[in-house]
Protein backbone atom coordinates (compact mmCIF):
# COMPACT_ATOMS: atom_id res chain seq x y z
CA UNK A 1 0.00 0.00 0.00
CA UNK A 2 1.19 3.41 -1.15
CA UNK A 3 2.20 5.72 1.40
CA UNK A 4 -0.17 8.49 2.50
CA UNK A 5 1.83 11.21 1.10
CA UNK A 6 1.30 14.84 1.51
CA UNK A 7 0.92 15.48 -2.13
CA UNK A 8 -2.17 13.00 -1.71
CA UNK A 9 -3.20 14.29 0.96
CA UNK A 10 -3.97 17.42 -1.00
CA UNK A 11 -4.96 15.77 -3.67
CA UNK A 12 -8.06 14.27 -2.10
CA UNK A 13 -8.44 17.66 -0.47
CA UNK A 14 -9.03 19.27 -3.23
CA UNK A 15 -11.38 16.40 -4.89
CA UNK A 16 -13.15 16.08 -1.76
CA UNK A 17 -13.94 19.84 -1.94
CA UNK A 18 -15.11 19.77 -5.47
CA UNK A 19 -17.19 16.72 -4.67
CA UNK A 20 -18.60 18.74 -1.55
CA UNK A 21 -19.08 22.02 -3.88
CA UNK A 22 -20.98 20.20 -6.74
CA UNK A 23 -23.19 18.00 -4.12
CA UNK A 24 -24.30 21.41 -2.38
CA UNK A 25 -24.92 22.68 -6.21
CA UNK A 26 -26.54 19.88 -7.82
CA UNK A 27 -28.44 19.66 -3.90
CA UNK A 28 -29.53 23.13 -4.24
CA UNK A 29 -31.02 22.70 -7.95
CA UNK A 30 -32.90 19.70 -7.58
CA UNK A 31 -34.52 21.04 -4.35
CA UNK A 32 -35.00 24.20 -5.99
CA UNK A 33 -37.03 22.46 -9.34
CA UNK A 34 -38.80 19.58 -7.08
CA UNK A 35 -40.31 22.72 -5.55
CA UNK A 36 -40.74 24.60 -8.48
CA UNK A 37 -42.37 21.51 -10.12
CA UNK A 38 -44.50 20.33 -6.78
CA UNK A 39 -46.26 24.16 -7.02
CA UNK A 40 -46.46 24.11 -10.88
CA UNK A 41 -48.25 19.91 -10.70
CA UNK A 42 -50.20 21.63 -7.42
CA UNK A 43 -51.55 24.48 -9.01
CA UNK A 44 -52.40 22.97 -12.50
CA UNK A 45 -54.28 20.13 -10.85
CA UNK A 46 -56.36 23.18 -9.02
CA UNK A 47 -56.76 24.50 -12.60
CA UNK A 48 -57.85 21.45 -14.19
CA UNK A 49 -60.22 19.92 -10.91
CA UNK A 50 -61.80 23.65 -11.27
CA UNK A 51 -62.68 23.15 -15.38
CA UNK A 52 -64.30 20.02 -14.19
CA UNK A 53 -65.95 21.53 -11.41
CA UNK A 54 -67.40 23.99 -13.82
CA UNK A 55 -68.63 21.23 -16.19
CA UNK A 56 -70.38 19.22 -13.20
CA UNK A 57 -72.27 21.90 -12.68
CA UNK A 58 -73.50 22.70 -16.18
CA UNK A 59 -76.73 21.53 -17.33
CA UNK A 60 -75.41 19.77 -19.98
CA UNK A 61 -73.96 17.25 -17.51
CA UNK A 62 -76.92 16.37 -15.78
CA UNK A 63 -77.80 12.96 -17.61
CA UNK A 64 -74.32 11.86 -16.96
CA UNK A 65 -75.25 12.85 -13.54
CA UNK A 66 -78.06 11.08 -13.52
CA UNK A 67 -77.34 8.06 -15.38
CA UNK A 68 -79.05 4.55 -13.95
CA UNK A 69 -76.89 1.64 -12.53
CA UNK A 70 -75.70 0.45 -8.97
CA UNK A 71 -74.49 3.11 -7.07
CA UNK A 72 -72.83 3.06 -3.71
CA UNK A 73 -74.50 6.06 -2.90
CA UNK A 74 -77.87 5.59 -0.46
CA UNK A 75 -81.71 6.31 -1.29
CA UNK A 76 -81.99 7.51 -5.03
CA UNK A 77 -78.18 7.16 -5.38
CA UNK A 78 -78.42 3.79 -5.17
CA UNK A 79 -79.73 3.48 -7.97
CA UNK A 80 -77.90 6.24 -9.39
CA UNK A 81 -74.47 5.77 -11.16
CA UNK A 82 -72.54 9.08 -11.95
CA UNK A 83 -70.45 8.88 -14.99
CA UNK A 84 -67.11 10.88 -15.09
CA UNK A 85 -65.91 9.13 -18.49
CA UNK A 86 -66.69 12.30 -20.09
CA UNK A 87 -63.02 13.55 -18.36
CA UNK A 88 -60.65 10.65 -19.41
CA UNK A 89 -59.69 12.37 -22.26
CA UNK A 90 -58.86 15.45 -20.09
CA UNK A 91 -56.60 13.82 -17.73
CA UNK A 92 -52.98 12.67 -18.07
CA UNK A 93 -51.10 9.21 -17.24
CA UNK A 94 -51.40 8.55 -13.98
CA UNK A 95 -54.09 11.35 -12.85
CA UNK A 96 -57.26 9.57 -11.27
CA UNK A 97 -60.44 12.05 -10.67
CA UNK A 98 -62.82 10.92 -8.01
CA UNK A 99 -66.20 11.51 -7.01
CA UNK A 100 -66.96 10.94 -2.75
CA UNK A 101 -69.91 11.44 -0.66
CA UNK A 102 -69.87 12.85 2.67
CA UNK A 103 -68.85 9.51 4.10
CA UNK A 104 -65.88 9.06 1.50
CA UNK A 105 -67.39 6.45 -0.79
CA UNK A 106 -65.93 6.27 -3.73
CA UNK A 107 -69.05 7.59 -5.96
CA UNK A 108 -67.21 7.36 -9.20
CA UNK A 109 -64.23 7.56 -10.67
CA UNK A 110 -62.01 7.79 -14.12
CA UNK A 111 -58.64 7.57 -14.78
CA UNK A 112 -55.12 5.05 -14.65
CA UNK A 113 -53.66 4.98 -11.76
CA UNK A 114 -52.73 4.25 -8.24
CA UNK A 115 -54.79 5.50 -5.57
CA UNK A 116 -52.82 4.04 -2.72
CA UNK A 117 -51.49 7.27 -0.40
CA UNK A 118 -48.23 6.23 -0.51
CA UNK A 119 -48.27 6.27 -4.04
CA UNK A 120 -50.18 9.69 -4.89
CA UNK A 121 -48.14 12.34 -5.80
CA UNK A 122 -50.14 15.27 -5.97
CA UNK A 123 -53.10 15.82 -4.81
CA UNK A 124 -56.76 18.79 -5.49
CA UNK A 125 -59.66 18.37 -3.44
CA UNK A 126 -63.32 20.27 -4.28
CA UNK A 127 -66.23 20.25 -2.20
CA UNK A 128 -69.64 20.94 -4.57
CA UNK A 129 -73.29 20.04 -3.81
CA UNK A 130 -75.35 18.50 -6.86
CA UNK A 131 -78.80 16.94 -6.75
CA UNK A 132 -79.68 13.90 -5.53
CA UNK A 133 -75.97 13.37 -4.01
CA UNK A 134 -76.23 16.34 -1.99
CA UNK A 135 -72.70 17.53 -0.65
CA UNK A 136 -69.50 15.71 -2.54
CA UNK A 137 -65.93 16.03 -3.17
CA UNK A 138 -64.09 16.09 -6.46
CA UNK A 139 -60.83 14.78 -5.84
CA UNK A 140 -58.10 14.74 -8.26
CA UNK A 141 -54.68 12.69 -7.78
CA UNK A 142 -51.71 12.40 -9.46
CA UNK A 143 -49.31 9.02 -8.78
CA UNK A 144 -45.74 11.25 -10.50
CA UNK A 145 -46.18 9.46 -14.12
CA UNK A 146 -47.29 13.17 -15.21
CA UNK A 147 -45.13 15.04 -17.85
CA UNK A 148 -43.78 17.64 -14.79
CA UNK A 149 -42.93 14.88 -12.36
CA UNK A 150 -41.39 13.02 -14.96
CA UNK A 151 -38.82 15.83 -16.00
CA UNK A 152 -38.49 16.17 -12.38
CA UNK A 153 -36.90 12.62 -12.07
CA UNK A 154 -35.16 13.25 -15.24
CA UNK A 155 -33.67 16.26 -13.86
CA UNK A 156 -32.79 14.06 -10.88
CA UNK A 157 -30.92 11.37 -13.01
CA UNK A 158 -29.47 13.65 -14.73
CA UNK A 159 -27.51 15.76 -11.54
CA UNK A 160 -26.99 12.65 -9.51
CA UNK A 161 -25.18 11.29 -13.16
CA UNK A 162 -23.35 14.50 -13.03
CA UNK A 163 -22.29 14.57 -9.48
CA UNK A 164 -20.91 10.59 -10.17
CA UNK A 165 -18.72 12.48 -13.63
CA UNK A 166 -17.82 15.55 -11.41
CA UNK A 167 -16.52 12.97 -8.71
CA UNK A 168 -14.17 11.70 -11.15
CA UNK A 169 -13.26 14.75 -12.80
CA UNK A 170 -12.92 16.21 -9.24
CA UNK A 171 -9.97 13.23 -8.46
CA UNK A 172 -8.34 13.68 -11.54
CA UNK A 173 -8.06 17.65 -11.02
CA UNK A 174 -7.11 17.47 -7.72
CA UNK A 175 -3.95 14.89 -8.50
CA UNK A 176 -3.25 17.44 -11.52
CA UNK A 177 -3.62 20.46 -9.01
CA UNK A 178 -1.53 19.10 -6.32
CA UNK A 179 1.32 17.88 -8.79
CA UNK A 180 1.31 21.38 -10.07
CA UNK A 181 0.74 22.86 -7.01
CA UNK A 182 3.63 20.56 -5.31
CA UNK A 183 6.13 21.45 -8.42
CA UNK A 184 7.63 24.13 -7.16
CA UNK A 185 8.61 22.43 -3.55
CA UNK A 186 9.49 18.90 -5.00
CA UNK A 187 12.40 21.09 -7.07
CA UNK A 188 12.91 22.74 -3.66
CA UNK A 189 13.48 19.28 -1.80
CA UNK A 190 15.97 18.37 -4.91
CA UNK A 191 18.01 21.44 -4.11
CA UNK A 192 17.78 20.98 -0.79
CA UNK A 193 19.19 17.12 -0.95
CA UNK A 194 21.76 18.36 -3.03
CA UNK A 195 23.37 21.02 -0.78
CA UNK A 196 26.17 19.15 1.50
CA UNK A 197 28.53 20.94 3.83
CA UNK A 198 31.22 21.62 1.24
CA UNK A 199 28.51 23.65 -0.80
CA UNK A 200 26.34 25.94 1.82
CA UNK A 201 27.21 28.73 -0.57
CA UNK A 202 24.46 27.37 -3.12
CA UNK A 203 20.82 28.81 -2.50
CA UNK A 204 17.35 27.71 -3.32
CA UNK A 205 15.68 29.01 -6.31
CA UNK A 206 12.98 31.59 -5.12
CA UNK A 207 9.89 32.07 -7.41
CA UNK A 208 9.02 35.32 -8.83
CA UNK A 209 5.68 35.46 -6.88
CA UNK A 210 5.14 36.75 -4.02
CA UNK A 211 3.98 34.05 -2.56
CA UNK A 212 4.22 31.04 0.78
CA UNK A 213 6.69 29.12 -1.90
CA UNK A 214 8.83 32.83 -2.14
CA UNK A 215 8.99 32.85 1.67
CA UNK A 216 9.50 29.65 2.31
CA UNK A 217 12.58 30.00 -0.29
CA UNK A 218 13.97 32.88 1.40
CA UNK A 219 13.40 31.69 5.03
CA UNK A 220 15.67 28.37 3.72
CA UNK A 221 18.31 30.83 2.35
CA UNK A 222 18.27 32.49 5.21
CA UNK A 223 19.10 29.58 7.07
CA UNK A 224 21.79 28.32 4.85
CA UNK A 225 23.11 31.90 5.02
CA UNK A 226 23.29 31.99 9.03
CA UNK A 227 24.84 27.71 8.60
CA UNK A 228 27.40 28.53 6.18
CA UNK A 229 28.76 31.47 8.63
CA UNK A 230 28.59 29.22 11.35
CA UNK A 231 30.48 26.78 9.29
CA UNK A 232 32.76 28.91 8.14
CA UNK A 233 33.40 30.78 11.17
CA UNK A 234 34.31 27.19 12.69
CA UNK A 235 36.76 26.84 9.61
CA UNK A 236 38.66 29.84 10.08
CA UNK A 237 38.68 29.05 13.97
CA UNK A 238 40.11 25.85 13.33
CA UNK A 239 42.82 27.21 10.53
CA UNK A 240 43.59 30.30 12.53
CA UNK A 241 44.60 28.19 15.89
CA UNK A 242 46.19 25.38 13.65
CA UNK A 243 48.01 28.04 11.74
CA UNK A 244 49.37 30.24 14.86
CA UNK A 245 49.87 26.99 17.66
CA UNK A 246 52.23 25.41 15.16
CA UNK A 247 55.34 27.59 16.05
CA UNK A 248 54.81 27.69 19.86
CA UNK A 249 54.16 24.15 19.99
CA UNK A 250 56.98 23.58 17.20
CA UNK A 251 59.58 25.25 19.69
CA UNK A 252 58.09 23.23 23.12
CA UNK A 253 58.51 20.15 21.20
CA UNK A 254 62.33 21.54 20.46
CA UNK A 255 63.29 21.88 23.85
CA UNK A 256 61.69 19.41 25.12
CA UNK A 257 63.83 17.35 23.13
CA UNK A 258 66.79 19.45 24.05
CA UNK A 259 65.90 18.80 28.22
CA UNK A 260 65.98 15.15 27.08
CA UNK A 261 69.06 14.88 25.45
CA UNK A 262 71.15 17.21 27.78
CA UNK A 263 68.85 18.61 30.06
CA UNK A 264 70.22 16.62 32.88
CA UNK A 265 73.14 17.26 32.40
CA UNK A 266 73.11 20.79 32.11
CA UNK A 267 71.49 23.20 34.26
CA UNK A 268 71.57 26.03 31.93
CA UNK A 269 70.02 24.05 29.09
CA UNK A 270 67.30 23.18 31.61
CA UNK A 271 66.71 26.64 32.36
CA UNK A 272 67.09 27.90 28.86
CA UNK A 273 64.74 25.50 27.77
CA UNK A 274 62.05 25.96 30.74
CA UNK A 275 61.58 29.95 30.17
CA UNK A 276 60.85 29.22 26.54
CA UNK A 277 58.25 26.86 27.33
CA UNK A 278 56.66 29.11 29.27
CA UNK A 279 57.04 32.32 27.05
CA UNK A 280 55.01 30.20 24.56
CA UNK A 281 53.02 28.36 26.92
CA UNK A 282 51.95 31.77 27.73
CA UNK A 283 51.58 32.83 24.43
CA UNK A 284 49.55 30.09 23.08
CA UNK A 285 46.83 30.71 25.74
CA UNK A 286 46.47 34.90 24.85
CA UNK A 287 46.00 33.25 21.71
CA UNK A 288 43.33 30.99 22.27
CA UNK A 289 41.99 33.74 24.46
CA UNK A 290 41.51 36.12 21.32
CA UNK A 291 41.05 33.68 19.17
CA UNK A 292 37.57 32.26 20.93
CA UNK A 293 36.89 36.44 21.50
CA UNK A 294 37.03 36.73 18.04
CA UNK A 295 34.50 33.30 17.39
CA UNK A 296 32.44 35.25 20.02
CA UNK A 297 32.57 38.39 18.25
CA UNK A 298 31.76 37.05 14.96
CA UNK A 299 28.49 35.69 16.41
CA UNK A 300 25.37 37.09 16.16
CA UNK A 301 24.26 39.41 19.28
CA UNK A 302 21.44 37.80 21.18
CA UNK A 303 17.95 39.16 20.34
CA UNK A 304 17.15 42.12 22.37
CA UNK A 305 20.60 42.99 23.83
CA UNK A 306 20.16 46.82 24.31
CA UNK A 307 22.78 46.60 27.04
CA UNK A 308 24.56 50.49 27.31
CA UNK A 309 27.86 51.75 28.32
CA UNK A 310 29.24 54.96 28.96
CA UNK A 311 32.39 55.55 26.66
CA UNK A 312 33.98 58.15 28.84
CA UNK A 313 33.47 55.74 31.49
CA UNK A 314 35.59 53.05 29.72
CA UNK A 315 38.27 55.17 28.70
CA UNK A 316 38.95 56.56 32.07
CA UNK A 317 39.20 52.91 33.23
CA UNK A 318 41.32 52.48 30.22
CA UNK A 319 43.79 54.92 29.96
CA UNK A 320 45.92 55.01 33.14
CA UNK A 321 46.25 51.35 32.15
CA UNK A 322 47.62 51.62 28.81
CA UNK A 323 49.35 54.78 29.20
CA UNK A 324 52.37 52.20 30.46
CA UNK A 325 52.36 50.84 27.43
CA UNK A 326 54.92 53.28 25.76
CA UNK A 327 55.68 55.76 28.20
CA UNK A 328 57.39 58.32 25.83
CA UNK A 329 54.16 58.90 23.85
CA UNK A 330 52.21 61.90 24.96
CA UNK A 331 47.86 60.82 25.76
CA UNK A 332 45.64 63.35 24.76
CA UNK A 333 42.30 62.84 26.36
CA UNK A 334 39.69 65.49 28.18
CA UNK A 335 38.75 62.67 30.13
CA UNK A 336 36.93 65.05 33.55
CA UNK A 337 34.19 62.75 34.98
CA UNK A 338 32.11 65.93 34.87
CA UNK A 339 32.19 65.69 30.94
CA UNK A 340 29.44 64.66 29.01
CA UNK A 341 28.38 61.37 28.73
CA UNK A 342 29.03 58.95 25.68
CA UNK A 343 26.28 56.68 25.79
CA UNK A 344 26.78 53.62 23.58
CA UNK A 345 24.75 50.55 22.80
CA UNK A 346 27.40 48.00 23.65
CA UNK A 347 28.50 46.33 26.69
CA UNK A 348 30.76 47.63 28.87
CA UNK A 349 33.05 44.89 28.52
CA UNK A 350 32.94 45.29 24.31
CA UNK A 351 33.81 48.35 24.59
CA UNK A 352 36.67 48.15 26.63
CA UNK A 353 38.22 45.51 23.83
CA UNK A 354 37.47 47.82 21.36
CA UNK A 355 39.43 50.79 22.86
CA UNK A 356 42.02 48.92 24.22
CA UNK A 357 43.32 46.99 21.12
CA UNK A 358 42.88 50.26 19.08
CA UNK A 359 44.90 52.67 21.91
CA UNK A 360 47.51 49.74 22.92
CA UNK A 361 48.24 49.99 18.71
CA UNK A 362 48.43 53.62 18.28
CA UNK A 363 51.02 53.90 21.64
CA UNK A 364 52.50 50.52 20.62
CA UNK A 365 53.84 52.33 16.63
CA UNK A 366 54.30 55.48 17.97
CA UNK A 367 57.47 56.10 18.16
CA UNK A 368 59.41 58.24 21.01
CA UNK A 369 58.15 61.98 21.46
CA UNK A 370 55.26 61.27 19.31
CA UNK A 371 51.39 61.76 20.69
CA UNK A 372 48.18 59.70 20.77
CA UNK A 373 45.24 62.19 20.45
CA UNK A 374 41.52 60.52 21.18
CA UNK A 375 38.13 62.91 20.11
CA UNK A 376 34.73 62.08 19.98
CA UNK A 377 32.01 63.86 18.83
CA UNK A 378 28.29 62.91 17.88
CA UNK A 379 26.45 63.10 14.34
CA UNK A 380 22.78 61.19 13.44
CA UNK A 381 22.67 59.96 17.11
CA UNK A 382 25.84 57.86 16.52
CA UNK A 383 28.90 58.63 18.50
CA UNK A 384 31.98 59.23 16.68
CA UNK A 385 35.17 58.26 18.34
CA UNK A 386 38.86 59.13 16.23
CA UNK A 387 42.21 58.10 18.11
CA UNK A 388 44.94 59.89 15.85
CA UNK A 389 48.34 58.53 16.40
CA UNK A 390 51.73 60.23 14.81
CA UNK A 391 53.70 56.97 14.53
CA UNK A 392 55.37 55.01 12.04
CA UNK A 393 51.52 54.65 9.47
CA UNK A 394 50.64 52.31 7.11
CA UNK A 395 51.35 51.47 3.50
CA UNK A 396 48.54 52.17 0.94
CA UNK A 397 49.51 48.55 -0.24
CA UNK A 398 49.44 47.23 2.93
CA UNK A 399 45.97 49.42 4.11
CA UNK A 400 42.93 47.18 2.86
CA UNK A 401 44.35 43.91 4.85
CA UNK A 402 44.87 45.87 7.88
CA UNK A 403 41.74 43.93 9.12
CA UNK A 404 42.77 40.28 8.09
CA UNK A 405 43.30 37.38 10.85
CA UNK A 406 47.18 37.30 11.87
CA UNK A 407 48.13 40.18 9.50
CA UNK A 408 50.82 42.21 10.12
CA UNK A 409 52.33 45.03 7.58
CA UNK A 410 55.99 45.28 8.19
CA UNK A 411 58.96 44.05 10.01
CA UNK A 412 58.19 46.43 13.19
CA UNK A 413 54.89 44.45 13.45
CA UNK A 414 56.06 41.44 14.29
CA UNK A 415 55.70 39.08 17.71
CA UNK A 416 58.80 40.79 19.21
CA UNK A 417 55.97 43.71 20.03
CA UNK A 418 53.72 41.28 21.69
CA UNK A 419 51.05 41.18 18.55
CA UNK A 420 49.18 38.34 17.08
CA UNK A 421 47.55 39.99 14.30
CA UNK A 422 43.97 39.69 15.56
CA UNK A 423 43.39 42.76 17.93
CA UNK A 424 41.89 44.96 14.62
CA UNK A 425 40.05 41.89 13.54
CA UNK A 426 38.79 41.76 16.63
CA UNK A 427 37.94 45.08 17.27
CA UNK A 428 35.91 45.35 13.62
CA UNK A 429 34.13 42.05 14.48
CA UNK A 430 32.76 43.51 17.91
CA UNK A 431 31.88 47.05 15.99
CA UNK A 432 29.87 45.55 13.34
CA UNK A 433 28.38 43.03 16.12
CA UNK A 434 26.53 45.74 17.81
CA UNK A 435 25.78 47.81 14.55
CA UNK A 436 28.85 49.83 14.59
CA UNK A 437 31.51 50.24 11.92
CA UNK A 438 35.76 50.66 11.89
CA UNK A 439 38.05 52.78 9.70
CA UNK A 440 41.19 53.64 9.59
CA UNK A 441 42.84 56.41 7.42
CA UNK A 442 46.86 56.23 7.11
CA UNK A 443 49.66 57.90 5.77
CA UNK A 444 52.82 56.17 6.08
CA UNK A 445 55.86 58.06 8.09
CA UNK A 446 53.16 60.45 9.41
CA UNK A 447 50.45 58.61 11.63
CA UNK A 448 47.31 56.63 11.54
CA UNK A 449 43.50 57.39 12.40
CA UNK A 450 41.33 55.23 13.37
CA UNK A 451 37.15 56.28 13.56
CA UNK A 452 35.26 54.30 15.69
CA UNK A 453 30.84 54.69 15.30
CA UNK A 454 29.38 53.49 18.16
CA UNK A 455 25.29 53.61 17.46
CA UNK A 456 23.74 56.08 20.75
CA UNK A 457 22.26 54.90 23.35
Amino acid sequence: MKPWTFSRKVSASIALTALAVTAVVSGFVYITFKHWTDSQETRLLDAKLRQFELQIGEVEFLPSLLKPGFGKGSGAAAVLKPDLSGFASDLDDGQVLQMLDSSDRVLAEVGEGEQEADAVGYKAEKELSLPIYGLVRLQLTDSGHSQGATAEKEVGRLLLLGLLLAAGMATAAGGIVARSALKPIRSMIGEVRSIGTNSLSRRLHVPAAEDELQQLGETFNGFLHKLELSFDQQRRFIADASHELKTPLAIIEGHTHMIQRWGKKSPEVLDESLVFMMDETRRMKALIAQLLLLAEAESQAADGGDETCNLRNTLNELLPQTVHVNPEVQLEYDGSPEGQAMLVRMPGSASYQVLRNIVENALKYTPEGGSVTIRHHFADGQVILTVADTGIGISPEQLPHIFDRFYRTEASRTRTRGGSGLGLAIAKAIMERYGGSITIDSTQGQGTTVTLRFLGG
